[in-house]
């Protein structure tokens, strides 16, 4: 008897944790990051915009002004494909688009990772409060974080 209970212990234990578990072969537990974003690095005003476009993309722009002049822009995406998401940047530095696979996820953070990339080789954006995140910018022990508060 005790050993049923124990196991019917178990198993509720393990579907309520599984219940909490986000479903990271999905866009919807990247839902928070639509809308507009600013931060501040240094002199530097930087801005994130995220737009849905559908159930299996999500379209993003940013940009680097300094002294009201665009110093840096990349055109980002977040992709569904084969029920995997993919974070995908295009930026100046390099000649073709870089992905990264969404690796973990729950609902307030999200790591996307590319190890074969030299930097970064992980994202790690984490919704810090209703109106604000960070992103952490690395590879290995190297690397930057980002502040952004939503417009």
């Amino acid at each position: 008897m005790r050993a049923a209970v124990r196991f019917l212990v178990f198993v509720s234990i393990g579907m309520a944790c599984g219940a909490a578990q986000a479903d990271c072969s999905s866009l919807q537990v990247a839902e928070w990051l639509v809308g507009e974003w600013q931060g501040t690095r240094g002199a530097n005003r930087l801005v994130e915009r995220w737009e849905k476009l559908s159930a299996q993309t999500f379209e993003g722009k940013g940009t680097t002004t300094r002294d009201a002049k665009v110093v840096e822009s990349e055109e980002l995406r977040l992709v569904l494909m084969e029920q995997r998401v993919f974070y995908v940047a295009k930026v100046a530095q390099n000649a073709l688009p870089v992905a990264f696979a969404l690796t973990q996820c729950d609902g307030q953070r999200l790591v996307f990772e590319n190890p074969a990339h030299d930097f970064p080789k992980k994202l790690e954006y984490q919704l810090t409060g209703p109106t604000t995140f960070s992103v952490r910018v690395s590879a290995g022990e190297r690397g930057y974080t980002l502040t952004f508060n939503r417009l």
